[in-house]
């Protein structure tokens, strides 16, 4: 007897699905591009998955440069869509549509998760890398694990806890954090992209000249009532790390922290996507982290 397509497929889906606790759910996989493969919990083979599958606690999704994918938990919008060149591994689901808890791992690569409502206080939503955790109470969220583990995470929609040790920042829509494997969480600074949010913490090159080879005097905060705490020459300066929102005054490194200079003089390399922008009249600086006295 012949067996329909149909039930072929039906087949082969609860063969290769994962055992599950019995409190645990599975989630579906969607593949949106080819290149998905999943490695089932307990077990060394990875599956290569040509268009949908089950996917349960202790798996691990990965893509190549071409695949794309979507993990869905709950048909009301609660879903994980995993980029090229990324592996995702849940490490959580059980729970109802009500009232659940789901964790998973961003082990490289990048995501996207959309939480379409709001949760209430018996629900959890997380996600760990290698470099924070991050926990969503209803919102749309970026996550990017670089291959040394650094991380970083952008806001599109709600908000979005960052926690590392025993720090947490609260990440609004519209803006970034980043974390390195090791040392503490970045600052929460202004960005919609992941290339936004690297300009805005490591800067941009650039070029500043001044008549003479004058020293420029560097300042505890952007403007001239703020204490002037050295000189650098225009030469030394070849990174900037911020402007004030009318522009001049710019935040520079300086002896292990930072300080601020006035230049009119100063171009921003072209490849930089834009310098931080802080207020004007920002400060101070900590000037305890300078690294020596002015000579």
């Amino acid at each position: 007897m012949k067996l329909a397509p149909v039930f072929i497929l039906l087949m082969a889906l609860l063969i290769s699905a994962p055992i599950l606790a019995q409190d645990e759910l599975a989630a579906s996989l969607e593949v949106i591009s080819s290149g998905v493969e999943v490695l089932r919990v307990n077990t060394t083979n990875w599956i290569t998955v040509n268009l949908e599958g089950i996917v349960g606690v202790g798996d691990v999704i990965r893509t190549d440069a071409t695949g794309r994918a979507r993990v869905t938990f709950f048909a009301d919008g609660t879903d994980t869509e995993i980029l090229p060149n990324t592996a995702y591994q849940i490490t959580e689901f059980r729970g109802t549509a009500d009232q659940f808890h789901i964790s998973a791992e961003v082990l490289v690569g990048q995501t996207i998760q959309r939480l379409s409502r709001l949760l209430d206080a018996a629900s959890i939503y997380e996600i760990t890398t290698p470099g924070m955790s991050l926990g969503a109470r209803g919102t749309t969220f970026s996550v990017r694990v670089e291959d040394s583990g650094r991380s970083a995470m952008l806001v599109t929609e709600g908000a979005v806890a960052a926690g590392k040790a025993d720090e947490e920042a609260s990440v609004e829509p519209g803006f970034g954090i980043r974390a390195e494997t090791e040392g503490d969480l970045s600052d929460v600074v202004r960005a919609v992209t992941f290339d936004e949010l690297d300009a805005a913490l490591d800067g941009c090159s650039a070029t500043l000249t001044t008549p003479d080879d004058v020293s420029l005097n560097v300042r505890l905060g952007a403007g001239t009532s703020f204490d002037r705490v050295g000189t650098i020459a225009a030469s030394d300066i070849t990174t900037l790390f911020g402007v004030v929102e009318s522009g001049s005054w710019y935040r520079i490194e300086f002896r292990g922290g930072f300080g601020w200079i006035l230049s009119s003089s100063a171009v921003v390399d072209d490849a930089c996507v834009g310098l931080r922008e802080f207020p004007d009249s920002f400060g101070p600086e900590d000037a305890t982290l300078y690294s020596a006295p002015d000579a």
